[in-house]
Formats: C-alpha cells, structure tokens, sequence
C-alpha cells in the first residue's frame, strides 16, 4: 500500500504528532497518560471524519441488559441518540448506535490482555439493526472491535502470530501500531505510514456500508418475557 507522496507526506506528520503526544505522557500516573492517548486519538478521528459522525466515550448496553466495561473510543452510527452525563464525556452509548470499537493502549504488545478482555465484553452485545440502506456487510454479528497501540508489535508478522494465538472471542477485528504502522484487519495490511491510512479505510468502510437503518429503541424498556 503507498503511491500518493502527498498524502503520505501528510499521514507521516500525524504519525509523528501522534507519537509526540505519547512521549510527552511518560512518566505521568498510569491514569493521566491513558486518558491523554485517548483523548488525542479520539479529537484526530472525529476531525477526520465528517461532523456528523460522533467519536464517544463510555460504556455500551444492549437491549438484554448487558453492559461493557468502559470503551475507549466508541465510532457512532451517527442515526440514534447516545445519552451523555450532564456536563460530562461518559457516554451510555445503545449496541445499535456503535459502528466500532477502538482500544487504545501505549504497548500493544505489553497490554494485549487488557485488548482481549474488553473484545470478550464486546463481543457478548448484541444489537438488533433492520437497514433501510445498506452496500454489502452484515450488521446482525456482534459490534467490531480494533485494537491501537502507541508503540507495540514491530513486524506485520509478528502482529499477525499475535492475532493468530488470540482466541476468536477475545480477538480484535483489527489491530494498528502507530510507531512502525503495522496494521492488520478489514482484509488490509500496511506498515509505516499506511497502517493509518489503513485503519481509516476500515472505518469508512464500516461507516459507509449502513448509511441508515431503523433499530427498534421500544426492546430497552419492554418488560422481560414472563
């Protein structure tokens, strides 16, 4: 993958902004750092994309009543409400509202449990989307997941045998190291300044696929079958 020069001009110095933003988050309490690599990934994707799609943050529930534990950056549909805390970032995101997952870690390689468990939680949502347009892929499966790591994984092999040895459930659909811009997942591969090329093509292309579609909001407070 890689032919425009300009572009990749481009994506080399958000790859080198985004890596200076992980520098200057070393040595601050686990907490600080990790909100601060979230919030500088999330405000890069939600200027990226048209103002019409929302990058959240917060926790997701379905209509059965489960819940996931706190996402790190939730892609919104962009065609049903999510409900925010007054004042608040926290967003209570609806499964049929969230086109995407993205876990965001400093070392893919050295967190990649913390991947797993929050793909497993996930994945065990269950939205109910009836498109009323759609151009290919299924929206019945479970919400997608991918994985981002500020630094991590320095081969496209090596990313990929991660992958490999990762159980399906605990699998994330897709997975990108900002530093070396090893990206797999979505049917791409990339490495150096494409792998965020790559990870954007994935987005649009999950985003792009079901421009509208009519979940029944009714099943989150209809009451459980006797």
């Amino acid at each position: 993958m890689g032919q425009n020069l300009h572009l990749a001009q481009r994506l080399h110095a958000i790859q080198q902004a985004l890596m200076s933003n992980r520098t200057g988050s070393v040595g601050l309490p686990a907490a600080v750092a990790g909100s601060e690599r979230e919030t500088f990934l999330r405000e890069y994707l939600q200027t990226l994309f048209p103002a019409h799609r929302r990058f959240s943050t917060g926790a997701i529930t379905d209509a059965s009543g489960a819940i996931s534990g706190q996402v790190d950056i939730a892609v919104e549909f962009g065609f049903i409400p999510s409900f925010p805390m007054p004042a608040g970032g926290q967003r209570l995101l609806l499964a049929e509202s969230v086109a995407l997952v993205i876990e965001v870690k400093s070392d893919l390689s050295k967190q990649w449990e913390d991947v797993a468990r929050t793909t497993r939680q996930v994945r065990s949502l269950r939205r109910q989307l009836i498109p009323l347009m759609h151009f290919g892929g299924s929206f019945r499966g479970p919400i997608p997941v991918a994985a981002v790591g500020y630094e991590g994984h320095k081969t496209i092999e090596g990313l990929e045998e991660r992958l490999f040895r990762t159980p399906p459930e605990e699998r994330p659909d897709a997975a990108l190291v900002i530093d070396s811009g090893c990206f797999l997942g979505f049917d791409l591969k990339a490495d150096g300044v494409w792998g965020l090329y790559a990870l954007c093509i994935g987005i649009n292309t999950i985003l792009t696929q079901l421009p509208f579609a009519a979940p029944n909001l009714l099943n989150y407070v209809k009451a459980p079958e006797a």
